[in-house]
């Protein structure tokens, strides 16, 4: 059995929380390789039900950082590195904007987006271990899935008041001639000031740290629709609004811990994958 990653869709209400829940498993004569995760800004809940899992971010190589069976990551900032090993057998949760404060109640901009989190830190240690038994003996992944979404829609706690504002502005964002945070602080009679520590409670990031993101996300999405023999760096420099040659490479040592031509020779074409788009970005 070669890797097999499988996306499970959500449907409403559950789809405000999770954005789609992804599998990935592997069998016996899979050969351990290193595969390489694209920045997303979202938070995860990991279930591990193989051995142990290594991981890194950006440049930094694989070390004693694992995952063992029960983690929460984000929001992704750095590309994360991570180890497939044979009969790998991981499930992730991909939350929504405010999906993961509205599971655990737990500030975002609390959260060290750069280390492992467990859930028994956000909720009671027996019963995150319970959980954890109760998936490792459902043999089906879409069992495990259905489990979950049962959990979590049990689980899950009404929005808040303060982040509807920006749960209604999200659009704002796929529009490059509106600024976010003013649209939203005037549509809700806030200042910009409040609009940006709501989104840093909410989904642990500020509107322009989200801007400069969905940016990136669009030069790496250019780079691998690219059908060319080369990578035209200019284009996308100006096709992208970046300043020059010296701005774009900055933005790659920032989410990649690279070069764009160390991304395109050693990166992009192995084991790169990103995030499929959600209903708002």
């Amino acid at each position: 059995m070669a890797l097999a990653g499988t996306h499970f869709e959500v449907s409403p209400p559950l789809s405000d929380i999770v954005k789609h829940f992804y599998v990935m498993q592997s069998g016996r004569d899979f050969v351990t390789t290193t595969a390489h995760l694209s920045p997303n800004y979202e938070m995860m809940w990991l279930f591990n039900f193989g051995a142990p899992v290594r991981f890194s971010f950006a440049a930094t190589p694989l070390d004693d950082m694992q995952i063992d069976k029960v983690a929460v990551l984000g929001p992704l900032r750095k590309m994360l590195n991570y180890e497939l090993l044979p009969e790998t057998d991981l499930l992730a949760v991909v939350f929504n904007l405010d999906g993961f404060y509205r599971l655990f109640q737990v500030p975002v901009d609390a959260l060290n987006s750069e280390q492992l989190h467990h859930p028994g830190d956000f909720m009671e240690e027996a019963s995150a271990h319970e959980l954890w038994e109760v998936l490792k003996r459902t043999p089906s992944s879409a069992e495990r899935v259905d489990i979950l979404k049962d959990y979590i829609s049990t689980a899950t706690h009404v929005a808040e008041e303060g982040a509807l504002p920006l749960l209604n502005g999200a659009d704002y964002f796929n529009d490059p001639l509106i600024q976010p945070a003013k649209a939203i602080a005037a549509d809700a009679d806030l200042s910009e000031r409040t609009v940006q520590m709501r989104f840093k409670k909410y989904v642990g990031y500020s509107p322009k740290e989200m801007l400069r993101f969905l940016r990136f996300k669009q030069v790496i999405s250019s780079i691998e629709h690219n059908t060319a023999d080369s990578i035209d760096w200019f284009d996308l420099i100006h096709d992208f609004g970046y300043h020059d040659q010296s701005h774009l490479i900055k933005d790659f040592q920032h989410y990649l811990g690279t070069t764009p031509e160390t991304f395109i020779k050693q990166i992009a074409r192995k084991e790169f994958c990103t995030t499929k788009p959600g209903k708002r970005y």
